[in-house]
């Protein structure tokens, strides 16, 4: 898919300054999968494809790589960020210490019709045949769970952990693999929180957290790398 693709999929970012947008549609095929660990991010292509000039190319770059999306590499410029087994591990631990964090305070405070949506969106996953749709819904129940409106800070810190990770299930087509299990954990999880036991969910969740982590390690390290690369409709000099 190209990176215009990408743009119509997203008409609300055309209301956006140019770097904003440019960030946006390069974050979104980053996490979607659409560019790969590793890829190169040529500013040329990237401004011709998006039809915008260099400047907010470089901003968005950098803007993506405080945000752990995009690395500069010596003689290669920016590179959509690859993460080692260690590199996944360590992220899955952190979001487990701040996820835990946020279900143990959430259990006691979620109301019925919270409940109510995150059981609708494990049951709208349960009925998805496709991964991306799948990915989403897994997302949403995370999040209704964890009960982040009014934490603001916090919802930004998982949310960015989330992304440099899941993007890695859609790459390599890994989201529905795995479903059963996940499912069920997700079904556990959803009871533990309805019974008020705040010690049983933060306890099911880091155990999912860590079979998550687990699992995505070995899927990298026997499935195959194929190469990938930015495509523009407008020929770059």
């Amino acid at each position: 898919m190209d990176l215009d693709q990408v743009l119509e999929r997203m008409p609300r970012v055309r209301k956006q300054s140019s770097h904003e947008l440019v960030a946006d549609v390069l974050r979104e095929a980053i996490t979607t999968g659409v560019l790969r660990a590793n890829q190169p991010l040529p500013q040329d292509e990237i401004a011709a494809q998006l039809r915008v000039s260099h400047i907010p190319v470089r901003e968005a770059l950098r803007q993506l790589q405080s945000e752990g999306l995009v690395t500069y590499q010596a003689n290669r410029g920016a590179t959509v960020t690859s993460h080692s087994a260690e590199e996944i591990r360590e992220i899955y631990e952190i979001r487990a210490i701040l996820e835990t964090a946020a279900i143990r305070s959430a259990t006691p405070l979620l109301d019925a019709e919270q409940l109510n949506r995150a059981e609708a969106a494990l049951d709208a996953a349960e009925a998805a045949i496709d991964g991306a749709t799948w990915g989403s819904l897994d997302v949403d129940f995370h999040k209704l769970i964890y009960n982040l409106d009014g934490r603001p800070r916090l919802r930004e810190l998982i949310e960015g952990l989330l992304r440099r990770v899941d993007r890695y299930w859609l790459s390599h087509g890994l989201m529905l693999k795995h479903r059963a299990e996940f499912e069920s954990e997700h079904r556990a999880l959803l009871e533990a929180i309805r019974g008020r036991n705040a010690d049983r969910a933060a306890e099911l969740l880091e155990r999912h957290l860590a079979g998550a982590s687990e699992r995505l390690i070995t899927e990298l390290d026997t499935s195959p790398q194929p190469a990938a690369a930015v495509r523009s409709k407008t020929p770059v000099g």
